[in-house]
């Protein structure tokens, strides 16, 4: 103790007794914690309290090592309800940065934190966050920590992908693109040649998800023509665009002879010297047999979205085509529609070592497991998954990011006249009632049972609207789901001599494209009537400049993309979109859904531009306006109850029928069996099953 005395300074002595003091504080608290006395017979008690435990690291998480004594069924740390474990879980929040989130507040902790010269303090999240480079060191302190402390490590595949980002000199905008044929680098804008740029850079394994009508095609055909050394080329593209993308190579690539391309016509054809093959995503699937038999060193997936579930057919074939590629460049304004789950089997075809489905399951949508299997209907670290995905593979711009000079859009409510609406029927009012009492499954068969009577309950204040726009001679688009919504329009057209076109799931590719250029180099057609899920790809329509959605969808990408059919380069107008919705149908339902989707998608950095915060509402009574608070409070239920309610029942419901594929093609399927693909927006669905025959 003298010896003691002469090293350390008073100070020093009363800072280490107080520390001592600390440390016996926190420890009677645990014990507090666990009900486990104090006294001396206490520690005569071995049973009762648990030994201690050293840690063993593992791939993702740092464990307690199990002891070896003989077997008990119930663990310690169950039987005591141990608090004494602190937890923590690390996530990028930038591309040099992480943070460490803990789930308490621990002095001891805190002190080895300070330690790493890196360190910060976020005042608002209450988080401490660090320099990559301190990654490794810091967990190597925290696994000989004691008070105890488990963390959740950051994925082996996400962490060494960060750090070679870190190490790498990518010098995008010094890529040299005179390879490129003179033709398209005359027409890209600067934003463009930076997508081509960065395709480059990524040696073409890339995602453009720039926002519907910025020129992807174009971008796709850049980056494709600076690789031919690689070709031939396929490129598989939606049924209703393929003619879209020959048209684009014979115009913007001139130094690729015509015979050079070819449509692959049918599961028969065959393939001889052809440079670039153009086939659509089902008829892939019917002819895997003779399209895996060549090799493809570059591959254009349009629309990849399409491909958001790894149990389709369409996912399965493009999988054998891309195995053997050089380059793959996938193509799409919406990469997921919904969830997060979503945009796993699209990474996986652009990176070759990518992590397991479960792993990214558990990491970015919140996986869970129950009776069913695995749930990745959630989302969790949206921020990581965001910043990966742009370090990695994807590139995405917004209209209002890039296109200064591109006109605004506006949105608009219009409340249709609630006195022509039909909602007072017995069968529309007996629906309702079901959709109050009851759950799971077969509340979701009431609500697509409601949202088919809803279109017939509309159908009069719908035409109503038309008609007086249509007296305005106002040239415009004309949006609805059921076939009896847009038969009813057109027969509006009709009685009042109103030239007009229709595309729905009838109309075949080369009629769709003799349709189109009707619409844009005609005055006198003043109409487009169009189905949703049929027409919001692939056409651009911007002879018009006003949108109008006679009936809601589930699926806010669907949406999205089908305004953007005027909103794209080439308009020179301000576009309006108006939104016809309904009171007492099923109107009340889908709009807070669409919005909660949005959140989701706009947290990964999805962005749809889609908003009800910044809507105009009007009634097509011209006796004031509403507020669109006042419309979405309709619901019989408050958005808290409807998303509690939604996740609770749905989750049981997906499960049942997430990973099966649907292979009935009638138009008159089951609703209840239906039902999933309809409010998921399943694409691959809806091109064989005819949603637009619904009546």
């Amino acid at each position: 103790m003298d010896k003691m005395d002469k090293v350390c300074s008073p100070e020093e002595i009363e800072k280490k007794r107080l520390l001592a003091l600390q440390k016996r504080q926190f420890k009677q608290a645990q014990l507090k914690n666990l009900n486990i006395p104090t006294n001396s017979s206490a520690s005569q008690s071995p049973r009762q309290i648990p030994q201690e435990s050293k840690y063993k690291d593992s791939t993702n998480v740092m464990r307690q090592n199990k002891s070896n004594n003989r077997f008990n069924p119930i663990e310690p740390k169950k039987f005591f309800n141990l608090t004494s474990i602190v937890t923590g879980k690390c996530r990028m929040i930038s591309n040099d940065r992480f943070a460490l989130e803990t789930s308490a507040f621990v002095p001891e902790i805190i002190a080895t934190f300070k330690t790493v010269p890196s360190r910060a303090y976020d005042v608002n999240s209450k988080v401490w966050n660090f320099h990559l480079n301190d990654y490794d060191n810091l967990i190597q302190k925290l696994v000989r920590h004691d008070p105890m402390i488990s963390v959740a490590k950051i994925p082996e595949d996400i962490l060494q992908t960060f750090k070679k980002s870190l190490n790498s000199d990518n010098q995008v905008s010094n890529l040299d693109l005179s390879k490129i044929d003179d033709k398209l680098r005359e027409v890209l804008m600067p934003f463009q040649e930076d997508g081509v740029r960065y395709g480059i850079s990524k040696n073409g394994h890339c995602m453009i998800a720039d926002d519907m009508g910025l020129g992807k095609t174009l971008q796709a055909l850049g980056i494709a023509h600076y690789f031919r050394e690689s070709w031939p080329l396929l490129i598989v593209t939606p049924s209703s665009v393929k003619c879209h993308w020959s048209e684009a190579i014979y115009k913007f690539l001139p130094s690729i002879p015509v015979h050079y391309v070819h449509h692959f016509a049918n599961a028969r054809d065959h393939i001889k010297d052809d440079k670039i093959t153009i086939i659509t995503y089902d008829l892939l699937v019917r002819a895997i047999n003779i399209l895996e038999r060549y090799i493809y060193g570059c591959v254009i997936l349009d629309e990849s979205h399409v491909l958001k579930s790894i149990t389709t057919a369409r996912f399965k074939a493009v999988k054998k085509i891309c195995a053997r590629a050089r380059h793959i460049i996938l193509l799409t304004g919406t990469p997921a529609l919904s969830r997060p789950i979503e945009l796993y089997s699209q990474i996986s075809l652009i990176l070759n070592k990518f992590m397991s489905y479960e792993n990214y399951g558990i990491r970015y949508c919140a996986g869970k497991k129950n009776l069913f299997g695995w749930d990745f209907t959630g989302s969790s670290n949206l921020e990581e998954l965001q910043l990966f995905l742009k370090t990695t593979c994807m590139i995405r711009r917004l209209k209002a990011d890039v296109l200064s000079q591109l006109s605004s859009k506006t949105r608009q409510v219009i409340m249709l006249d609630p006195d022509l609406i039909k909602a007072s029927t017995k069968q529309m009012e007996n629906i309702s009632k079901q959709l109050q009492k009851k759950t799971g499954f077969e509340k979701h068969t009431a609500l697509l049972e409601y949202y088919n009577q809803s279109s017939f309950a509309r159908l009069k204040a719908v035409c109503n609207y038309v008609t007086k726009l249509f007296e305005k001679k106002k040239k415009c688009l004309l949006f609805a789901h059921h076939q009896n919504v847009l038969d009813a329009m057109c027969n509006v057209a009709e009685s009042m001599k109103i030239r007009y076109i229709r595309i729905d799931g009838k109309t075949n590719p080369e009629r769709r494209k003799v349709l189109v250029d009707t619409f844009q180099e005609r005055d006198d057609y003043l109409a487009a009537v169009l189905s949703i899920t049929a027409a919001n790809a692939g056409i651009t329509l911007t002879a018009a400049h006003l949108v109008v959605f006679a009936e809601l969808f589930w699926n806010p990408g669907i949406l999205c993309q089908a305004e953007d059919r005027v909103h794209r380069i080439g308009q020179n107008n301000e576009v309006l979109i108006q939104y016809l919705v309904a009171k007492d149908t099923a109107d009340d339902y889908i709009w807070p859904l669409i919005q909660r989707k949005m959140n989701i998608l706009n947290a990964v950095g999805l962005d749809q531009d889609f908003s009800i915060d910044n809507v105009d509402v009007n009634e097509q009574k011209e006796i004031g306006q509403l507020d669109l608070t006042s419309f979405i409070n309709i619901s019989p239920f408050s958005e808290e109850q409807l998303q509690s309610q939604h996740d609770k029942e749905q989750n049981d419901f997906l499960h049942l029928i997430d990973n099966k594929e649907q292979k009935d093609s009638s138009p008159k399927a089951s609703t209840s069996n239906n039902f999933k693909e309809l409010l998921e927006d399943d694409e691959e669905y809806f091109s064989s099953c005819n949603w637009d025959d619904m009546i």
